[in-house]
């Protein structure tokens, strides 16, 4: 049990290599309530590029883009600037041709009919985080996101999940490839090939950073292989069945490179594909990355959402209060380690992921009812009880 928490432990540690870490002095916070906001918003947006040494305009970045059929464009996953600049450029390419395509690190290949079905207006928000389990599989804050997708939504623009079961790299991460059924096997890329030369560096930086010498290396190495190839594979199918549409591809900024990870695996799949691989980077800090372009940026946050201040644990029809925060929403309450949450405001609890999706609705300062299920105590039977918090 232990060795199984201390791999996928370091199988999400592998979000560094899908993150530049740099925490400004200040940020700007934005709340954007629709779509229409956004747009405004952009429409003020102008960040600059950097070619090698050279400044660029965001204009003329959109014009050398023109030509590319492929454009990567990475992220921080936790940076709310980076998905505007994603937006931004998705919104320019639209607008200069409107067969594109979006293919996004954010979902997994096998949910991609719930994605459609979203697209299509037969289900809402909230019903395509909870068939998604997005907030089991990418857990970070959906409002980043919601403009891409909303934006994808308004203009009837395909969005293809491009990363790999979870269930899968869990299990390569402990057990390595050759564990996998062929019926699992057939899930991932006929064809994946070894990290080489400085990407094999980087992780070797990465694994011997954070492993602190749990796990296997090789493990480790090739679930970011299958990640990469997989979303390669997926990019080079939708740009083969849509011959005459581009495509634009928002992943981590580990994933994003000139030379290597998915750019070089779609290359290697279809040789003569034009492409462009864009970072954002903070005006304040240049990284030296292998992309062809850096897009200046600068900090922006969302506003806090509301907080119980507790550790979760799955629990049947339910989520169970693992340990209390001190001084949290949820400590100040009355509520207990072992209790079962198992509604907010009426709405029942079942998973951790509807848990999150609910409290993303509210603020710090908001009032909630919860609803409770207390443990057997003296042999009595578990209790329902419904507390009033106030968010943190």
């Amino acid at each position: 049990m232990k060795l199984r928490y201390r791999i996928s432990s370091l199988l999400a540690l592998i979000c560094f290599l899908t993150q530049f870490v740099s925490m400004p002095a200040q940020a700007t916070t934005l709340e954007h309530r629709n779509l229409a906001e956004v747009n405004t918003f952009l429409d003020g947006w102008k960040p600059v590029a950097i070619d090698g040494n050279k400044q660029i305009s965001f204009p003329e970045l959109m014009q050398r883009l023109q030509t590319k059929r492929v454009v990567f464009v990475g992220e921080t996953h936790d940076r709310y600037d980076h998905h505007m600049n994603q937006l931004l450029i998705l919104r320019a390419m639209h607008r200069q041709d409107p067969k594109i395509g979006i293919g996004v690190e954010w979902f997994q290949q096998n949910f991609q009919p719930v994605i459609n079905n979203y697209l299509a207006g037969k289900i809402n928000e909230d019903q395509l985080l909870e068939q998604t389990d997005y907030y089991n599989r990418w857990r970070y804050d959906f409002r980043m996101l919601r403009p891409i997708l909303e934006y994808a939504k308004a203009h009837q623009l395909p969005v293809i999940a491009l990363n790999a079961p979870s269930e899968l790299t869990s299990k390569v991460g402990m057990q390595g490839l050759d564990s996998l059924t062929k019926a699992e096997r057939a899930q991932l890329p006929d064809e994946i090939t070894p990290a080489a030369g400085s990407y094999l560096n980087k992780l070797r930086q990465v694994f011997a950073s954070h492993a602190h010498g749990h796990g296997q290396f090789e493990n480790f190495a090739m679930v970011q292989r299958i990640w990469d190839e997989t979303m390669a594979s997926n990019v080079v199918k939708f740009l083969l069945t849509n011959e005459k549409s581009r495509m634009i591809v928002f992943a981590g900024s580990g994933h994003v490179s000139a030379k290597a990870a998915i750019p070089n695996d779609v290359s290697r799949r279809l040789p003569k594909i034009s492409k462009a691989t864009i970072h954002s980077v903070d005006i304040r800090e240049r990284f030296n990355d292998e992309v062809d372009y850096q897009l200046l940026t600068q900090f922006l946050s969302l506003p806090p959402t509301g907080k119980l201040g507790v550790w979760l644990v799955p629990a049947k029809n339910g989520v169970m209060i693992g340990k209390l925060v001190p001084d949290s929403a949820a400590d100040k309450a009355g509520l207990h380690e072992g209790d079962k949450i198992i509604s907010i405001n009426g709405k029942s609890i079942d998973t951790v992921g509807e848990l999150y999706t609910c409290l993303a609705k509210y603020k710090p300062g908001h009032k909630i009812k919860l609803g409770i299920k207390q443990p057997n105590l003296k042999g009595q039977p578990p209790q329902e009880v419904v507390y009033t918090i106030t968010l943190q």
